[in-house]
């Protein structure tokens, strides 16, 4: 299912840099269907993007990374079902991008996104860093460390810092 880009050149990408998961907990119709036959899964959330026609996806939950390894080893195991020629219906290639958006001191949102290779581990490590004293998954907590240091924090994880929402609530210029 790889499609080689036989051009040279750049290649237009479908990416979407701020996604929630079910770990985030404003996602209110997602938190009402779980345990219900509407609960949205590692597949049915990835399925969701694949029809969508996005090819590349930041998973970036409020303080959390919970579901990241979730999404790479159902990724995976659909790859594999994908690569033994019985592809779930609507899979197509996807790259997932591991990352979060933390609630800074101050009351702005950053976005931190992370090389495919990073792990939930990778964002926990983060977050302990950053200092943030909230629940995981919530933005009812801020970090204690103010917005230039978790910028720095980031960087130094090897992470790309995007302000969130930048001109609406809880944005950088709010």
């Amino acid at each position: 299912m790889n499609r080689v880009w036989p051009y040279a050149g750049a290649r237009w990408w479908k990416f979407d840099f701020h996604t929630h998961t079910p770990a985030s907990k404003d996602t209110r119709a997602w938190q009402a269907a779980i345990g219900t036959p509407n609960e949205v899964t590692p597949r049915t959330w990835l399925l969701s993007y694949m029809a969508a026609e996005i090819d590349c996806v930041a998973v970036t939950d409020h303080n959390s990374g919970e579901w990241v390894d979730k999404l790479k080893a159902t990724y995976a195991e659909m790859q594999r079902e994908a690569d033994e020629g019985s592809p779930p219906a609507g899979f197509r290639d996807l790259h997932l991008f591991p990352g979060v958006e933390i609630s800074v001191h101050g009351g702005f949102h950053l976005l931190a996104i992370f090389d495919p290779s990073a792990t939930s581990q990778t964002i926990s490590d983060l977050l302990a860093r950053a200092d943030y004293a909230g629940t995981r998954g919530d933005s009812d907590g801020v970090t204690r460390e103010g917005a230039a240091r978790v910028v720095a924090r980031v960087l130094e994880a090897d992470g790309l810092a995007i302000p969130a929402h930048v001109d609406g609530d809880k944005g950088l210029l709010q």
